[in-house]
């Protein structure tokens, strides 16, 4: 008998897997679930994912448009329609039907004149919300002023048309990796270090952005060392329909962390407390969080690298997309979609069909 014990906040599941050793193929399983009281959920969050199945990529190697450079590839987000894509210097929107078809593009060069302080050479994160997207950015010391750039925000139309901008308070988040929208309130919402921050989505062209929460983050799943800590990048971030935060922690020196991939959060007075999320990762262990960051079997392998997620909702379930790169001598990205599920009992059913 194998016995799996997986424990949060929200959950509290025991997985009992007896297998007939004589007849394998058709293994008997029993399980109890137990609920606890939902101790860490906001308010806001009406209903958390349980689980998550891989689907398999959507779109890989090949199948980019020749112009995306993407050894360089940051941010995905999507309409109903098309991928949004960010690289160091530009964002693409592709058709999802065609995913090599470029329907428009702009570069970080064609809107400096409009971003004011600084010299900006870097899109980071991207959402899009009710036909605007907001972009992550960051720069460096403009060469001529000699100001430095402090990270913003850029607003864009769906024709990718400059809307505004605006920055982040500089006090309180030095960086911005990633930025997203959070359907249940319509708030922006990024992080820095070990903080999530919370901003008002009303503001005017080259307004500072208003803080109006900020979140410690609380990690189950990321025992990490100071020096890991160091080293460990905010890559992305999204917010399902119900609030849930799905957070994106890559160590980029690591072939293999325990802690790096997607992790699953709920804020709730001033905390972001980490919840379960079950599933299998690609070596086909069971994981409280989408875990990815592994090598391939062959020799000359690189590991891949979290670079953003997206949340969607399609016919069959809600879904997460993670856009991976990995870099060598021929770099290669991917978007891979991870389903959720809900429901314990069909999230355990379909956690055992994969497992024998």
């Amino acid at each position: 008998m194998d016995v799996f014990f997986v424990r949060n906040g929200i959950t509290c599941l025991f997985i009992c897997v007896v297998c007939a050793f004589a007849d394998l193929d058709n293994p008997q399983i029993n399980f109890t679930v137990v609920e606890d009281e939902p101790e860490n959920v906001s308010p806001l969050v009406t209903k958390v994912p349980r689980a998550f199945v891989c689907v398999g990529p959507l779109v890989e190697k090949g199948e980019w448009p020749k112009e995306i450079d993407v050894d360089e590839i940051q941010g995905i987000t999507d309409d109903s329609k098309h991928y949004y894509i960010t690289n160091q210097w530009e964002i693409y929107k592709i058709a999802k039907e065609n995913p090599r078809k470029v329907v428009a593009k702009l570069h970080l060069m064609r809107i400096q004149h409009f971003l004011k302080d600084g010299f900006y050479r870097h899109f980071g994160g991207i959402s899009y919300y009710k036909g605007l997207i907001y972009v992550a950015t960051t720069g460096r010391v403009h060469p001529l002023t000699t100001r430095r750039a402090v990270p913003i925000v850029v607003v864009l139309d769906s024709d990718l048309n400059f809307v505004k901008f605006a920055r982040f308070p500089e006090k309180t988040q030095a960086g911005a990796a990633w930025i997203a929208v959070n359907p249940v309130d319509g708030h922006l919402y990024s992080s820095y270090g070990d903080s999530v921050f919370e901003y008002s989505r009303s503001f005017g062209n080259g307004d500072d952005l208003t803080l109006l929460s900020g979140y410690r983050m609380d990690f189950e799943h990321a025992d990490l060392s100071q020096e890991e800590w160091d080293d460990a990048v905010a890559q992305g971030g999204t917010f399902t329909n119900d609030g849930v935060l799905f957070y994106v922690l890559d160590l980029k020196h690591a072939e293999y962390s325990a802690s790096t991939g997607v992790h699953a959060f709920v804020l709730n007075n001033g905390m972001a407390s980490e919840i379960d999320v079950l599933g299998l990762n690609n070596k086909g262990e069971l994981r409280p969080f989408i875990s990815v960051k592994y090598r391939g079997s062959m020799d000359g392998d690189r590991f891949w690298e979290m670079e953003d997620v997206q949340f969607g909702v399609d016919s069959v379930s809600e879904y997460i997309d993670l856009l991976k790169l990995r870099n060598g001598k021929e770099d290669e990205a991917e978007i891979v979609r991870y389903r959720l599920i809900h429901d314990l009992k069909g999230a355990l059913n379909k956690l055992v069909e994969d497992l024998f």
